[in-house]
This record gives structure tokens, C-alpha cells and sequence, in this order.
């Protein structure tokens, strides 16, 4: 499947995130400014009308729930970031606009590298995911780094014998391979080859990287329940979402991967501003609450 590309403000997206956001997050700055400047963005937004935002602890963690009146199902949502930068409020944005579309979402704060390094995240994930199972039926989902969290907890959450209903992820970096190359042919409008070393070099500290928690490609998930992939096309870890669906149909999953034409890694954090974005977050919401197709 595709999402075509086709709205100025669409293309608006995919020059301001090739001229300003690449070099932007290229350079070498501290990941404290990172973060800053990416928290300064975010609290630009407010949530949607008619969502009840509060904050609890879950299991280990803190986190962030938004839920609409009567949601359909509940959603366990992992933020991205590159395992240094974001949070449950700088992620809002896209978690608020899935909510928006009858959902439930629990966005866990979990800890982040270099201050926190591999297998932190994934412990926190962890935890919260099994908290969230103890009480029902759920969906799991993430972004960008949070993908990948979310693939590697379902991978445990199947061997738990307690596996979401359904699993969507965006953009996922499914092999943390420091020497892997990158794809023929990738003309990325966001990340970058040093971006991602310098991520790697600051979550994975050293780890196997054939460690199925930390590259989920290497993972077990026969028994897992349909998954939903999106990427864009030409992006750096677009054969990484392609290995990863390889890997799970090889395992009996059912696995459907959209790719959008000509947009950035991640697009859907612009919900609101780009209707490519609210395109793909609808579609997203639609899977995860199980609606026919």
C-alpha cells in the first residue's frame, strides 16, 4: 500500500524537514538542547477538544493518559525520539490526535540515554506494557525509536502469552547494527547516516546488537497479532520496517506495510498541519481499533 503525497503543505513538510529539521539534528549539539528545543516545539500545541488528559503511574513509570469519552480500545503508545530526546508531552501531538479518533492512549515516560543506555528503555517499556496487560485487552504502538520499543516488548509479550490485540508502527529502527549499511537508493528527509551513529553509539553503549531487544529483526514473534508498518519511501529506515515485516511473516504474522511518497521519517508528527499526516494517524486509529476493512 501507498499514501500519496499531493498537498502543498505536504511538500511544505518535506522542505522545511530536508532545509531546517536534517541539519538541525545533524549537528553535534548536547542532546540537552535537543531536548529543549524539541520541548520549546511542542508546547506551541494543546490537545484536541473533548480529550481527558491526566498523569499516573503505571506499572514502573509515569505516564500520560488521553482518552476521549467512551473510547473504543485502549492503547499502549510508545513516544520516539532516538531513545535521547522526547517525551509523553512533546509527543502529544500525535498521541492526541490518535486519541481524538476514539482511543485511549498511555504514553509511558521512560527513561532515556546516554544517561540511561540500553536495556533501560526496554525494561521500562516492559514493565509498563505488562501493567497495562493485567488489565485488559489492548492495543501497542510507537514511533520512530518508540517502534522499535514496541517491537521488541511484543516480542516478549507474545512469549508471555499475554500479546496485544494489534501492533502499529511507524518507522521502526529494527537492526541496531552500528556496521550496517544503508539502503541503495536512500535520499532521507530527515535522518542522517551521523545522526544515527551518534544514537546508536549513545542507546545501545556497546550492547549486542543482535540482541532481539535492542534490534527486534532478530526477535521471536510467531503468535503475534496483525501488525501495521508505515514509512516513508527513500528513508534510511525503510529497510529496516522491510526486514522487520520479513522477519514476522516468516513467523506467520500478518503484516501490512504503507509507504508515503516524497514525505520526511515520522511525517505523522505533523497531524494538523500537513494532511498527509492526519491521513496516516486515521488509518492508524482505524487498525488499532479494529474496524473492518
Amino acid at each position: 500500500m501507498s499514501l500519496e503525497e499531493r498537498h502543498w503543505r505536504d511538500r511544505a513538510l518535506a522542505l522545511a524537514s530536508r532545509y531546517v529539521g536534517r541539519p538541525l539534528m545533524a549537528a553535534p549539539l548536547p542532546w540537552s538542547v535537543h531536548r529543549a528545543a524539541l520541548g520549546t516545539l511542542s508546547a506551541l500545541r494543546r490537545p484536541p477538544p473533548r480529550l481527558a488528559v491526566e498523569w499516573r503511574r503505571v506499572g514502573p513509570r509515569p505516564a500520560r493518559l488521553a482518552a476521549p469519552p467512551a473510547p473504543a480500545a485502549r492503547v499502549l503508545w510508545f513516544h520516539g525520539g532516538g531513545f535521547v530526546v522526547g517525551t509523553p508531552d512533546t509527543h502529544a501531538h500525535l498521541t492526541d490526535t490518535l486519541a481524538s479518533h476514539g482511543l485511549a492512549l498511555t504514553v509511558p515516560d521512560y527513561r532515556l540515554a546516554p544517561e540511561h543506555p540500553f536495556p533501560a528503555a526496554y525494561e521500562d517499556c516492559l514493565g509498563v506494557a505488562r501493567a497495562v496487560a493485567a488489565e485488559g485487552p489492548f492495543a501497542l504502538g510507537g514511533d520512530s525509536a518508540g517502534g522499535t520499543l514496541a517491537a521488541s516488548v511484543l516480542a516478549r509479550l507474545v512469549a508471555d502469552g499475554t500479546p496485544p490485540t494489534r501492533v502499529a508502527l511507524i518507522a521502526p529502527a529494527a537492526d541496531l547494527d552500528p556496521a550496517r549499511p544503508d539502503p541503495e537508493g536512500a535520499r532521507d528527509l530527515f535522518l542522517s547516516r551521523p545522526l544515527l551513529e551518534r544514537i546508536v553509539t549513545a542507546y545501545a553503549a556497546g550492547a549486542d546488537p543482535s540482541d532481539p531487544r535492542l534490534s527486534p529483526v532478530h526477535a521471536d514473534f510467531a503468535g503475534a497479532p496483525p501488525v501495521l508498518i508505515h514509512c516513508s519511501e527513500g528513508e534510511i529506515l525503510e529497510g529496516d520496517c522491510d526486514a522487520l515485516a520479513a522477519r514476522m511473516r516468516t513467523q506467520g504474522v500478518d503484516v501490512s506495510v504503507t509507504k508515503a511518497r516524497a514525505l520526511p521519517h515520522a511525517w505523522h508528527m505533523a497531524a494538523g498541519s500537513a494532511p498527509a499526516a492526519d491521513r496516516a494517524l486515521a488509518e492508524i486509529a482505524a487498525f488499532l481499533r479494529g474496524d473492518a476493512a
